[in-house]
């Protein structure tokens, strides 16, 4: 049978609906090999990974992919590039005067479409889980989630067509309510998977980041000029820079613009700031009153040394590691302590490239540090500020969730000794 076009009438289109399983009946019997060394695990099933920071650091300004971190909530789907397909939809309208909600107009796309039909783009991009670092939170209060250390951040090129240009010619945004659309609605976005927390994953973004054409969200097929591997996302994945890795659906089957945020889960109960007096008893009442993350806040991290670590060397340590801020938004400084943030000094070198088309800052930015000497004493501190002017917080700032923790970074206890000790 041949696969519905972007000309297919409305009538003939139904898109697959997930129901949600069972965890018993969660299968990750067929989830890809990985190598394990090059990650700390969290959870086998379903698979949560991050790398070490001195080989996520020492991998270079693009991470390959399978030292890039591993986020999932279920079995990793086996899609059929040729039998993949992506439901394109529009919903004008929340309910009609019967309190029904109005229908959505579907066309669909094959994977050729995707990959011949509109301008193949590319978008040098970090992704960062919005709970990276919650360590730091759980050693405040209990917190929810996976207990991320530092390395849920990876770089990495995207290439796919721009999601603008697909709903313009797609979804077919009526002109009269183009300016009313773009400020109030949503695209949502739906994975071919299952989940242990919905029936499949799901998130949203507001349609005015979708649809502006410096905000380089991507349908990327490609990564590091290699296509998408299972664990990222084949065959198609949204790349939405700038924005917490929540928003880049993986396995992307539906495509939604719509009056409201995704109903998802992912987008209703989970990844936002709450209030510092809910926690476990009281946060059901707590979701719907607070907003969902959108933009990555400004983040700095030391990846080598590491806490604790042992340099058998009395010669100048090179302290390095990465910086990254949401929005497009620059690192324009970083500076290291080493005296537990008595002190500062500029770092030495900071690498971080625009996007050659939209000129936004979405990678992140790579710095390093000449130290003279260590003390068993010091204590290495790092903090960075964005373009804007927005500066990490010295100390974190808990909520029940354990999200967007950017508190300043401290590294302790290294200790320098010549190799002659040993």
């Amino acid at each position: 049978m041949e696969p519905h076009t972007a000309n297919s009438s409305r009538s003939s289109i139904e898109p697959p609906e997930h129901c949600k399983k069972e965890l018993c009946d969660l299968d990750y019997s067929q989830d890809p090999p990985r190598i394990l060394s090059n990650y700390l695990v969290h959870a086998p099933k379903p698979f949560n990974a991050e790398p070490h920071l001195p080989l996520l650091i020492n991998s270079g300004s693009i991470t390959p992919s399978d030292v890039f971190f591993k986020r999932n909530h279920g079995p990793i789907p086996d899609i059929r590039l040729e039998d993949h397909r992506v439901y394109i939809g529009i919903q004008r309208g929340i309910q009609d005067c019967h309190g029904k909600s109005s229908p959505v107009e579907w066309k669909v796309l094959d994977m050729n479409d995707i990959m011949t039909k509109w301008p193949k783009a590319t978008v040098t991009a970090s992704l960062q889980c919005a709970g990276n670092r919650r360590e730091g939170l759980a050693q405040v209060k209990e917190v929810k989630g996976v207990i991320w250390k530092a390395g849920t951040i990876s770089n990495a090129v995207w290439a796919g067509p721009r999601l603008c240009d697909i709903l313009s010619s797609v979804a077919g945004v009526p002109q009269e309510l183009h300016h009313e659309m773009i400020r109030n609605f949503h695209v949502a976005f739906e994975a071919d998977d299952h989940v242990k927390e919905d029936a499949c994953y799901g998130s949203s973004i507001p349609l005015r980041k979708a649809m502006d054409p410096l905000g380089d969200v991507i349908l990327a097929y490609e990564m590091n000029g290699e296509p998408l591997t299972r664990d990222h996302g084949f065959p198609l994945r949204v790349i939405v820079p700038g924005y917490i890795g929540a928003r880049s659906v993986k396995f992307l089957q539906k495509i939604v613009v719509q009056p409201q945020e995704s109903s998802s889960f992912f987008q209703k109960l989970d990844y936002k700031i709450l209030p510092p007096w809910v926690d476990s008893t009281n946060v059901d009442s707590a979701w719907d009153s607070s907003p969902s993350l959108g933009e990555m806040n400004v983040q700095c991290v030391i990846c080598t040394p590491m806490d604790k670590e042992v340099i058998m060397s009395t010669k100048p340590v090179t302290v390095k590691g990465y910086a990254i801020a949401g929005g497009g938004r620059a690192i324009y400084r970083v500076e290291l302590s080493i005296d537990g943030g008595k002190t500062w000094e500029p770092v030495d070198k900071i690498e971080q490239t625009p996007d050659k088309t939209s000129g936004m800052y979405w990678a992140w930015a790579i710095w390093e540090k000449r130290v003279p000497k260590i003390h068993t004493t010091s204590q290495l501190v790092v903090r960075a500020y964005d373009s804007s002017g927005n500066m990490q917080p010295e100390f974190p700032i808990w909520n029940y969730r354990g999200v967007m923790n950017n508190a300043w970074f401290r590294v302790s206890n290294v200790v320098q000794m010549p190799q002659h000790h040993m």
